[in-house]
């Protein structure tokens, strides 16, 4: 089975991520690098620098946004308009499990967030947050894995329709 099947499935067991700094920015390798493949994929994904800049998504991650970010500026951790506990309170984007993992280099496993829309609507995603690293092992960025979390209900979160 490849890498995107594994990803469709949510086989993401022992999944790593390669990437290397070119002029200070993370150049990620493999499926990464790969815009076409990564937006053929059907559950969220988007790349992001250590410092938490976005630097590609793909379009499913774009549609559980409800918008599209402005990659490569100053839009940090997350797409998502806003971010939520499960307990329906704010959390602020540089506490986002992308954070974690690009200051501790650990991997954040089926951790739920609710992404939050600019029209208000929410989702309830599972996020899997592994680190890029480099071919000396340092962290030189992240990747998000996420999907919609059909299996739990979170108070406060109308279902859709």
């Amino acid at each position: 089975m490849d890498l995107i099947d594994k990803i469709t499935r949510g086989e993401l067991d022992g999944l790593k991520f390669q990437g290397a700094l070119e002029s200070g920015k993370l150049a990620p390798e493999g499926l990464l690098a790969d815009q076409k493949a990564i937006d053929d994929i059907p559950v969220g994904i988007y790349v992001l620098e250590t410092d938490g800049t976005l630097i590609t998504c793909n379009q499913a991650a774009i549609a559980a946004w409800g918008r599209t970010p402005e990659l490569g500026t100053s839009e940090k951790y997350c797409g998502a308009f806003r971010l939520r506990y499960p307990s329906g309170e704010v959390m602020p984007h540089n506490h986002a499990p992308p954070a974690v993992v690009t200051n501790n280099g650990g991997t954040v496993r089926d951790a739920d967030v609710i992404c939050e829309q600019p029209d208000g609507t929410r989702l309830l995603a599972l996020v899997n947050v592994f680190p890029i690293r480099d071919e000396s092992d340092t962290v030189v960025g992240a990747v998000n894995i996420f999907r919609h979390n059909t299996d739990k209900k979170v108070p406060g979160l109308v279902a859709e329709a």
